[in-house]
């Protein structure tokens, strides 16, 4: 049981899942972890917690109060921070008086007031009218005429007799309070009346948003920070920013959060949180009752428990208190669910709850608990506990755990289980998750090698279990042979003799959900196997079967499925269907039933096909699962958080934005790529190099692509080898990457997936092959979605060479949000023969390029590019661009009128306009380009 001075000497160590919050700096060559930047000692000098709003309340609340504010929120809000700032502001034109409470001057009448009442004579202290009449007086006096604020630290500690006091003098107008506290329940009767009677107006701190978390924690340690990094410091510290600075200087301090080219990233190494955090939440929780402390007890070793579960063991008084104080949180999901606010009081507490009273607790809860009420969604908790606690776990629980865990990718957890289950080498169900795990993990070769067992086919009098076991273990060992080029055929070859084997299983009525589940499980990795090799045809004809009783299947299969099926639609030609379909399954990307894992994925396959469909709206709209859960998944993917984004930010032209997204993303992953995508990010990150003019770092990064040997599913290496061409372009010329678009649509078009093939020859068009623009044609009409659109739009302008039209397909690229393909477009106009060319046309041209050059944040480039102007031209060109005539030009330099003419002649040649008007226009090209 935890007491004040119990801590253990073990500081939270995380029971099986691995830490989510360990750190780690890898070093800026890609393939060492050496040459670290070592220990960083950060500042403890932190900015202000949160928006500048937040004093601003404070002000208004207490411009708008007839009493005062109250600020309540949790041990490490920011209260004290936030009130002092307010009043600080104040001072000057106020007379404010400081008083903090605490236990011991609690136990004195008056304690708190002490300060106020030295000059009184003692015996005013036994009649409370003459100590209000001389404390009012004494305000008066000292204030000036100035208006009076009481602030008063930790307001639940005044003694009933100073808290009467208090909230007299705010009654009579006296003064103003300023009252911060952490659990208003236990505010004296005084105080809460005066809540109830409208003399207060209280201000709730909430705990900190992990974008807020992430934009401090960045503030904070003067660098950026790897969003999924940010995200596992923010689910630990539970938004509580007293915990998020403590546990990013610990983890600094023990060399567990080091920077790597710059960018302070985590690691998977098994280092906990100091001793400062624990004896810290120690003494928070040390004061706690009985009550509370079991309530403490039990969530931090359940980490989840039914409301209804929890209220059977524990007083409603005490879940209550917890609650209103946010120690505890009760989610809106049916059943509701209690868990704790910060992950690290949970570790805390659960670090120091000896092994027998563990496994007391285990048993009254399990006691205590419906199985309706949530305990499926607690299995994988309640087996951890187990392992824990030294309870007995039975090999079915533990495998299911153990599946679930695999779910969840929380893959250390999932090998404990599994390797817990006596003789698992030899069970092909454990066998199974333990190689799931270790592919989680990015442990090929070791997954490789466990399947090395053979395990004869269940004969056709097999029991179902036995069926499952055997299934699931091909299933496992397909995914390892995915991993390898040359074992792809034998991966499709397995799952070919599994659905063979479970199409000829007849079953009995009893045993149909199991056996659909199973089905369900083959279905999903038919369609990672087709997801290697390209064959999306095939994936949309057996999903689209599948699909068609939609409603017979779960929502997590449902999404999956789903999302597999738009990316095979995207790809073959039927983007507005895997547009609308994506659109209809982003709902469930959200939904509490199915994992931060699973809708994870599905979401990067929803993005893939809005991509694809010209849908760049939707992309840009879509939030991340998981972004705003402080429960997530064990295993934090670096990949996750930003790196869809930035790679869209890519897609646009966007290269500013792109790198700024990528590099931090590329930090994490240099120390823990799990999922094999450096790759992508570097190729990415060359290409959003080589848009900002850094040829140099281009070529850096695509040579570091190059070196990364995991094997890719299609779409990954497509969108790799895509990129790549764009980036060469920039660096090395339109040429070979012209080349390597037309290749790459050749492909496309050989392997069905003109989706993919009207991006890349659209792009070679872009580049100079004008000649590709008939097959462009004719493949974007054989395709649904506006992309497909925009293209047959610009490929029949390219072939009439009309700047018209070509203007138009700039004005619909610019509408689909892609400002790259819009800027293109208007440069293409731009370096046609002006003479006969519509002024008007020109004019929308050039605008249309500045608008999206401005957007693109992207340095100068195209028909400006080699034409700067000088020092004297600029001059002349900005004067006159402010309506300045060539006669007061002349005058404001000290030149004749035939010299500014003359630079006039010279400006309009290099920024090729013909009037005046439009030379603001052309000066933004300019001037941007210079910067």
């Amino acid at each position: 049981m935890l007491t004040a001075g119990s801590a253990s000497t073990v500081h939270a160590v995380r029971s099986g899942t691995g830490s989510r919050y360990h750190a780690f700096d890898a070093s800026s060559a890609p393939s060492s972890p050496e040459g670290t930047e070592g220990k960083s000692v950060i500042s403890t000098a932190w900015p202000p917690i949160g928006p500048r709003a937040a004093v601003e309340d404070i002000a208004l609340a207490l411009a708008a109060s007839k009493g005062g504010v109250l600020v309540t929120g949790p041990s490490g809000s920011g209260k004290s921070y936030l009130t002092t700032r307010a009043v600080n502001e104040l001072r000057g034109r106020s007379f404010v008086v400081v008083i903090r409470g605490s236990a011991a001057l609690a136990r004195s009448p008056y304690g708190a007031l002490n300060i106020l009442l030295s000059d009184l004579d003692p015996g005013y202290l036994a009649h409370p009218v003459l100590v209000l009449s001389a404390l009012t007086n004494l305000l008066r006096e000292r204030s000036e005429g100035k208006p009076v604020y009481l602030v008063i630290e930790n307001a639940v500690e005044l003694d009933e007799l100073a808290a009467m006091t208090v909230a007299q003098l705010a009654r009579n107008g006296t003064a103003q309070l300023v009252l911060t506290c952490t659990d208003p329940q236990r505010l004296g009767g005084e105080i809460t009346r005066l809540c109830g009677d409208g003399f207060l107006r209280r201000i709730d701190l909430k705990p900190l948003t992990f974008h807020e978390s992430h934009a401090w924690l960045e503030a904070g340690l003067g660098a950026q920070v790897s969003p999924s990094g940010a995200h596992a410091l923010w689910t630990a510290s539970g938004g509580n920013p007293h915990y998020l600075k403590m546990l990013a200087a610990e983890l600094a301090e023990s060399g567990s959060l080091l920077k790597s080219d710059g960018v302070w990233v985590l690691t998977s190494r098994s280092e906990q949180h100091g001793r400062a955090i624990t004896d810290l939440i120690t003494t928070r929780l040390g004061r706690m009752g009985d009550g509370e402390r079991k309530v403490l007890e039990v969530l931090s070793l359940a980490r989840a428990v039914p409301l209804e579960s929890l209220l059977a063991l524990a007083s409603a008084d005490d879940v209550d208190s917890l609650e209103k104080r946010s120690v505890l949180v009760v989610d809106d999901s049916l059943p509701r669910m209690a868990r704790l606010q910060s992950q690290l009081v949970g570790d805390v507490v659960r670090a120091n709850v000896p092994p027998g009273r563990s496994n007391e607790l285990r048993g009254l809860l399990l006691k205590s608990m419906d199985p309706a009420l949530g305990q499926r969604s607690m299995l994988l908790s309640m087996a951890a506990w187990a392992l824990d606690c030294g309870a007995k776990l039975g090999r079915e629980e533990a495998l299911e755990a153990a599946a679930m865990a695999n779910r969840q990718l929380d893959a250390r957890l999932a090998l404990r289980l599994v390797r817990s289950i006596p003789g698992h080498s030899t069970v092909p169900g454990a066998v199974a998750e333990e190689a799931r795990a270790m592919m989680t993990l990015g442990d090929v070769a070791g997954a490789r090698d466990l399947l090395s067992l053979q395990l004869d086919e269940p004969g056709n009098g097999a029991t179902l279990a036995e069926l499952a076991e055997w299934v699931r273990l091909k299933l496992a060992e397909a995914v390892v042979l995915l991993a390898l080029p040359e074992t792809t055929a034998q991966a499709c070859e397995t799952l070919a003799h599994v659905r063979r084997r479970l199409e000829d299983e007849t079953t009995t009525a009893a045993e149909g959900q199991d056996m659909a589940t199973l089905r369900e499980e083959l279905v999903l990795a038919e369609s990672q196997a087709a997801s290697y090799s390209g064959s999306y045809a095939e994936m949309a004809a057996r999903l689209e079967e599948v699909l068609q009783d939609f409603e017979s299947h779960g929502t997590e299969f449902r999404l999956l499925a789903g999302s597999w099926l738009c990316e095979a639609w995207a790809l073959t030609g039927r983007q507005s269907e895997a547009a609308d379909m994506a659109e209809q399954l982003t709902a469930d990307c959200h939904d509490p039933a199915v994992s931060v894992a699973a809708a994870r994925r599905a979401t990067s396959r929803l993005r893939f096909a809005f991509v694809l469909a010209g849908r760049w709206d939707k992309e840009g709209e879509m939030v991340q699962p998981g972004d705003d859960l402080l429960v997530s998944a064990a295993e934090a993917l670096p990949t996750a958080i930003d790196l869809p984004k930035a790679i869209f930010r890519c897609l646009q032209g966007r290269g500013q934005d792109g790198l700024e997204a990528l590099i931090p993303v590329i930090s994490q992953l240099r120390v823990q790529d799990n999922e094999g995508m450096l790759d992508v990010a570097c190729t990415a990150a060359a290409y959003a190099s080589a848009l900002q003019g850094d040829h140099e770092q281009a070529l850096r990064y695509l040579k570091e692509a190059s070196t990364q040997l995991r094997r890719p599913t299609w779409r990954k290496e497509r969108t790799k080898r895509y990129l790549a061409a764009l980036a060469r372009d920039r660096v090395n010329g339109p040429e070979a990457a012209v080349e390597e678009l037309l290749r790459l649509a050749d492909a496309d078009r050989d392997e069905g997936a003109p989706g993919h093939e009207i991006f890349c020859l659209s792009s070679a068009v872009r580049l100079g092959a004008v000649a590709a623009a008939p097959r462009l044609l004719d493949s974007a009409l054989r395709c649904q979605g506006r992309f497909a659109e925009l293209c047959v739009a610009y490929a029949r302008a390219t072939m009439s060479g009309s700047a018209e039209l070509l203007l138009e397909a700039a004005r619909l690229a610019e509408d689909m949000q892609n400002d790259r393909f819009a800027f293109d477009i208007a440069e293409t106009v731009l370096h046609m023969d002006q003479v006969q060319l519509d002024k008007t046309v020109l004019r929308k041209a050039r605008q249309l390029a500045e608008t999206c050059r401005q957007r693109l944040r992207t340095p100068q480039s195209g028909n400006q590019e080699g034409l700067k102007l000088t020092a004297r031209e600029m001059e002349i060109a900005r004067l006159a661009a402010n309506r300045e005539s060539n006669k007061g030009i002349a005058a404001k330099l000290h030149v004749s009128v035939r010299t500014v003419e003359g630079h006039l002649y010279q400006i309009f040649g290099k920024l090729k306009i013909v009037e005046r008007s439009e030379l603001s226009f052309a000066l933004g090209n300019v001037e941007g380009g210079a910067k």
